[in-house]
């Protein structure tokens, strides 16, 4: 008996305590992270709003398929991560068939602050802009990493890229950010 036992945790059997998450356990835990990254790669609420409902039906209809082993955090933010790519390519080419491109990533908060709060706001503006506007390879990875606070190799997880790659995307992402700011800042 012991053998059996120790051979199932060796080749990775699970306890038998760990209970599947149902869906909606899924939802209430991630629905704000989810929406989190696609804000910060969409830079626009309704688009990122759209992101996370598209990501979570997408998930809600492979939730049987998905593999229970691996983290499920990792599998939905990968979802969500596409998706907001994909809304960001379609509203781009939306973007520009109607409109100027400059004027989409201005949002105006119609709350009045003090000082203080305002410049930070402001700050958090120009770095969410900065963001926003950097190419789409670089923008994921800055946003899973720095507003996610997810790893490398968790990133390469959610990715399906080498960590090393990631790596270095990481390094050209924040050298192009560091310029953008600097260019901002003049």
């Amino acid at each position: 008996m012991a053998i059996c036992a120790t051979l199932g945790t060796f080749l990775g059997a699970r306890p038998a305590a760990a209970r599947p998450v149902t869906f909606a356990e899924a939802v209430a835990e991630y629905q704000d992270e989810l929406y989190g990254v696609a804000l910060r790669i969409l830079g626009d609420r309704d688009a990122a709003l759209e992101a996370t409902n598209n990501a979570f039906l997408k998930a809600y209809r492979a939730f049987d398929r998905y593999d229970r082993s691996r983290p499920l955090r990792h599998w939905l933010l990968r979802i969500a991560t596409n998706e907001a790519i994909t809304v960001a390519r379609a509203r781009s080419r939306e973007r520009r068939r109607r409109a100027d491109g400059d004027a989409a990533g201005d949002v105006a908060d119609p709350a009045a602050a003090p000082l203080d709060a305002s410049v930070a706001r402001e700050e958090r503006a120009r770095v969410r802009a900065a963001v926003t506007a950097l190419p789409e390879l670089y923008r994921v990875v800055i946003v899973l990493r720095y507003f996610n606070e997810l790893s490398v190799e968790e990133i390469a997880a959610v990715m399906g890229r080498p960590a090393s790659t990631v790596g270095v995307q990481l390094l050209r992402g924040r050298a192009l950010l560091r310029t953008a700011l600097a260019e901002a800042g003049r």
